[in-house]
């Protein structure tokens, strides 16, 4: 870089900081004045601002206070309604729940006819299943012993047959 390029460069660096130095405290002291003046207005403004609010929270608790006597006037009243309500729902379920008892007793005692109708039928089909089964079984019993003695008559008739019979020779020996 050219020498007298840079000297010039140095002479400019060497000015500006002297101007940022000299108008350093001009600046400082132009913000402290807007600093105390502000704080003068924060303040003012302030105790304006707590005495607006102290109002407003005296107004707020009168306006609480006579609405609370109204809120627990209309309160009363609507449990009032309500309790009448309740019963008069209360009185019409339970005549309601009656009649529905009633009917429903009816409907169970026609069942229980129908079941107990039911009952003797299949105790009947039961019973005249069972005669009939009981008959088959004799029937059979009596077949059976039928049975058993042809069986040993056919076998004492081999037997005698068998026993009348001469034996036979054997091929061997002939």
């Amino acid at each position: 870089m050219d020498p007298e390029l840079r000297e010039a460069l140095s002479q400019v660096v060497v000015d500006l900081r002297g101007e940022i130095r000299s108008g350093d405290a001009g600046l400082r002291e132009a913000l402290n004045q807007v600093v105390a003046d502000l704080r003068g207005e924060i303040r003012s403004g302030d105790a304006e601002l707590r005495e607006a609010l102290n109002q407003v929270g005296v107004d707020l608790r009168g306006e609480i206070r006579s609405g609370d006597a109204e809120l627990r006037k209309a309160l009363n009243q609507v449990v009032v309604d309500l309790r009448g309500e309740i019963q008069t729902l209360g009185t019409d379920l339970r005549g309601e729940f009656g009649a529905a008892f009633l009917e429903m007793r009816r409907h169970f005692d026609v069942v229980g006819e129908s079941l107990r109708s039911d009952i003797r039928a299949g105790i009947e089909g039961t019973a005249a299943s069972r005669e009939q089964t009981d008959r088959r079984i004799d029937e059979e019993a009596k077949q059976r012993d039928g049975l058993e003695g042809r069986v040993v008559r056919l076998e004492v008739r081999v037997k005698s047959l068998e026993d009348a019979r001469k034996p036979r020779r054997s091929r061997r020996g002939r």
